[in-house]
């Protein structure tokens, strides 16, 4: 509350025309002062704000006011962020006695709650759809066929609680999920009469709990994935041998493998 000002006007008209309370009526008027004084400190603290108020002061208030980029930062929902597109994590030459060939590997972002895009998945693969996560693996060739190998491995940065972990490959020949487990690291291909690509899927069971609501899209990248055995099978399994990558590089223990990281 701002301070009470009494002023007493002087008879005469003094400097100013005010001047100092003074005798006896100036002492009762002093006295009237202080107990004004007193009455107002009173009702300051018994009624608080509401004396403000009656003097026509908007009512005060004891917490500070919060920063406005603090509460816009508090309330504002997070921008969208942008799906991440398809990856090249493998580019190289192919050559040896199957003559030669280009390969590209791409990686595509990871998928939750989804069935992997491949006809006859879901009724061969009896599983919980809304606990998978998996990410696409697409290789890519210029010739008529391809054939090969991709193995998917843990590592010690993987989770031990991690759960059942398998590759497919979309076009099997037989039923998916047919072995004992139903999930595999390894899963074999041979593309041909197709558009020069092959897509597999590598599939987490177990991601999405209720510990791990959004999955688990961190164990991708502790998984290590190979791609080897690559050959031309129509014409009796001949082999290609990979050339030096231009993106990616191959298996440091074994120079006829592609090694490529996932998300």
């Amino acid at each position: 509350m701002p301070p009470l000002w009494v002023s007493c006007r002087a008879a005469s008209g003094g400097p100013g025309g005010v001047a100092p309370c003074a005798g006896t009526d100036g002492g009762a008027v002093a006295r009237a002062v202080r107990t004004a004084v007193v009455a107002v400190a009173v009702l300051a603290t018994t009624a608080g704000c509401g004396l403000g108020a009656a003097l026509g002061q908007a009512p005060a208030t004891t917490s500070a006011a919060a920063d406005p980029g603090t509460v816009a930062a508090a309330t504002s929902p997070a921008p969208p962020t942008a799906a991440r597109g398809p990856v090249q994590v493998a580019a190289l030459p192919l050559g040896g006695r199957a003559g030669s060939d280009q390969l590209t590997v791409t990686v595509g972002p990871v998928q939750t709650g989804l069935v992997p895009p491949m006809p006859n998945w879901p009724e061969s693969c009896r599983v919980d759809y809304a606990a998978l996560q998996y990410v696409p693996v697409t290789l890519g060739y210029g010739r008529d066929e391809l054939a090969g190998h991709l193995t998917v491995s843990t590592t010690a940065a993987t989770p031990a609680d991690v759960g059942p972990i398998g590759v497919f490959f979309d076009g099997a020949a037989q039923p998916y999920c047919q072995d004992d487990p139903p999930f595999q690291p390894v899963d074999t291909f041979w593309s041909h009469q197709s558009d020069n690509r092959v897509t597999a899927y590598v599939v987490l069971q177990d991601a999405v709990t209720p510990a791990t609501p959004q999955g688990r899209a961190d164990v991708f990248g502790t998984l290590d994935i190979r791609i080897d055995h690559l050959r031309v099978h129509s014409g009796g399994d001949v082999p290609y041998t990979p050339g030096t990558p231009t993106v990616g590089a191959l298996c440091p223990d074994d120079a006829d493998a592609v090694c490529v990281p996932l998300p």
